[in-house]
């Protein structure tokens, strides 16, 4: 046996058996030595949930760090078969939120790459879907969409990661997705697709990734959270275009004038997203012959669509 080496060394190079023999001889001679082996800075997850019936049968809890204690305390609340609120944590989120997060967010890092059975990918995704519906800081949105790539890439189901992923409500968590539509990766293109599925025309460009930014940086400013769609269903939908926000140039928080036009509100779909995508394309060519346009009546600028789109068709 030799004591000095990792434990991170000897489970890539020599198997999680023989890791697990080592430490048992390791906590046979002294458990503190044991102990500050599993709480090398350099361990990752994966070889602390490896360990972790070891480390409970030989009542090493006691000497982990508080990086090891609170791991072990989310895998087994994870895990229980009737979860409780809380108790489980030696510290109270509420008492110590960053640092719990930044706990989840190195057993989502540290252990993303392993596939060791069901139960672990169970621990990983429920400790990615922490990050994104309870912290909801827009810097684990990259690293929750590579966990989610990674599960679609290796045929493991993705449906609780993908309403877990997009319950950050940011839309940014966009982006990422967003990327993979440049993908060499077939596989990763098309998943990609299937979750921006919200976004028409998407499927039929020629460009993907150039269609989507433009649309991204088109809607962005008029984006909302579908409220209806947060559900686990096949097709999540969840942001959706406040075409009348479009329409009039209002950011999605300024609500204060829409009581003022329920006309707009009975139209059809296709006609609010034409009005919509008209008038957005109008102020950016003319202010000045939008503002014209929007001193009209709502049938004539619905008109003034139809007489522009027919020009077009007749060319």
């Amino acid at each position: 046996m030799n004591p000095s080496l990792s434990l991170e060394t000897i489970r890539k190079t020599e198997g999680i058996k023989r890791l697990e023999k080592h430490v048992k001889t390791l906590i046979q001679h002294d458990k503190k030595s044991a102990a500050a082996h599993l709480n090398d800075e350099s361990l990752t997850y994966s070889t602390l949930y490896i360990l972790s019936s070891t480390i409970r049968e030989n009542g090493l809890n006691k000497y982990l760090s508080d990086r090891n204690k609170v791991a072990l305390a989310i895998q087994q609340d994870i895990l229980a078969k009737e979860r409780t609120p809380s108790a489980p944590f030696p510290y109270s989120i509420c008492d110590l939120p960053q640092f719990v997060q930044s706990v989840l967010r190195w057993m989502v890092e540290t252990g993303s790459a392993d596939q060791l059975n069901a139960r672990y990918r169970l621990v990983i995704d429920r400790s990615a879907g922490l990050l994104t519906t309870i912290y909801q800081d827009p810097t684990d949105i990259p690293l929750v969409s590579e966990l989610l790539f990674k599960r679609n890439d290796d045929h493991h189901s993705t449906h609780y990661l993908t309403c877990a992923y997009f319950s950050s409500r940011n839309f940014s968590s966009l982006l990422p997705i967003g990327e993979k539509l440049q993908s060499p990766s077939q596989k990763q293109v098309a998943f990609a697709s299937e979750l921006l599925h919200f976004i028409s025309g998407l499927e039929d460009s020629t460009d993907r990734y150039a269609y989507f930014r433009a649309w991204y940086e088109e809607n962005l400013p008029y984006l909302c959270p579908n409220e209806n769609n947060y559900e686990m269903t096949a097709e999540l939908s969840p942001y959706v275009v406040d075409h009348y926000a479009k329409y009039k140039e209002q950011r999605t928080t300024q609500s204060s004038e829409r009581h003022e036009d329920l006309t707009f509100q009975t139209l059809s779909e296709n006609l609010k997203v034409n009005l919509a995508d008209f008038s957005y394309k109008l102020r950016r060519n003319s202010r000045e012959e939008w503002k014209e346009w929007m001193r009209q009546p709502l049938d004539a600028q619905i008109r003034l669509i139809e007489e522009v789109q027919d020009d077009h068709y007749r060319r």
